[in-house]
């Protein structure tokens, strides 16, 4: 246990996918973090118009609310993700917000990913995605 994986470099047709260094306690809490019941919406199934999106139940009678067994469970706290892998990205890695090529220095490109900012235009964009593959620091948010 605590053993680690290299980083590994995984061949993506023209872009490269790095690994995130995950010892097997992270991977295992990784996988716990997953294992969460789907939200639903109070009365999804009843109505065509309301979004697969969850919203509070408020009702006065609402049996939701009221965490009756036969409807769907309810956001609470025991349902949070342990402390070790609380706010990871999927992947393992940290997420960094990038803006511009100077915030990439000071970045461990085996535990943390960057995400390049959405006011970040096209040209700077580039220069930040080829100056994280010479560094070795994976990129989340690569597109053009």
């Amino acid at each position: 246990m605590g053993e680690e994986e290299e980083v590994k470099i995984v061949e993506e047709g023209k872009m490269q996918k790095i690994k995130a260094k995950l010892d097997d306690e992270i991977r295992r809490l990784m996988e716990e973090r997953k294992k969460k019941p789907r939200f639903i919406r109070q009365q999804l199934w009843q109505f065509k118009k309301l979004d697969d999106k969850w919203r509070r139940p408020r009702g006065r009678h609402s049996k939701q609310r009221r965490h009756y067994k036969y409807r769907p469970p309810v956001p609470r706290i025991g349902y949070g993700s342990p402390k070790k892998v609380r706010g990871l990205h999927p992947s393992g890695f940290r997420e960094r917000l990038v803006y511009n090529v100077k915030d990439l220095e000071g970045i461990d490109g085996s535990k943390e990913a960057i995400r390049i900012a959405a006011t970040v235009g096209r040209k700077k964009r580039e220069e930040i995605i080829a100056k994280a593959d010479e560094m070795g620091i994976r990129v989340l948010n690569r597109v053009l």
